[in-house]
């Protein structure tokens, strides 16, 4: 009777420790869900904000990246097409970027790059670099017409600490001059 009584038991702990352990790896896959976006496995908006506080007290480059005429290839190709256009470029990014460095889908054909603070120039630089980078052709899976994309960037520069909206913002009004030029463009937010 006893032993039964210590087998009982220690199944309920193995199934306690179970349930726990399944738990814990829901709250995980949950947690890493809440950083990601969906459709293009990406960093999201989320993993920007937290990017942000945690190098609030440096100097960064904020590039901000918009596709050229990406309405076209939606209509076109779909938006299934769309989405794995948006993800091989994700994927390109991702592998662009450095340690020290972050890169985000905030939405739709719009991206994110960020970077300790380089000099202007080279700021300059490595956005023509992003922009090559985008430029290259794109091969869809199971279809054999290949994709062409270009981009805008619009860049700022300063500290984001109490500043990161300001920069943001300032990112985003020299993109949309950067939009009104002819594709491949790179504009630096000047006052």
């Amino acid at each position: 009777m006893l032993s039964y009584k210590l087998e009982l038991l220690s199944l309920i702990i193995v199934m306690l420790l179970i349930v726990t352990i399944v738990q814990f790896i829901k709250l995980y896959q949950y947690k890493k869900m809440a950083f990601k976006d969906f459709n293009s496995e990406l960093p999201n908006s989320h993993a920007l904000h937290k990017f942000v506080r945690r190098s609030n007290k440096k100097k960064m480059s904020i590039l901000y990246i918009d596709l050229d005429n990406f309405k076209r290839i939606n209509d076109r190709f779909g938006h299934f097409v769309g989405d794995q256009v948006v993800y091989q470029l994700g994927n390109r990014m991702m592998t662009f970027k450095k340690s020290r460095q972050g890169f985000f889908r905030i939405g739709g054909d719009e991206f994110i790059f960020m970077t300790d603070y380089i000099s202007k120039e080279d700021t300059v630089m490595l956005a023509e670099a992003l922009l090559h980078l985008i430029a290259k052709p794109i091969s869809i899976e199971n279809d054999d017409d290949t994709i062409y994309v270009s981009g805008s960037i619009g860049i700022s520069s300063g500290i984001l600490k109490h500043n990161d909206n300001l920069l943001f913002k300032q990112a985003d009004q020299a993109l949309y001059r950067s939009k009104k030029l002819p594709n491949n463009k790179v504009l630096y937010f000047d006052e």
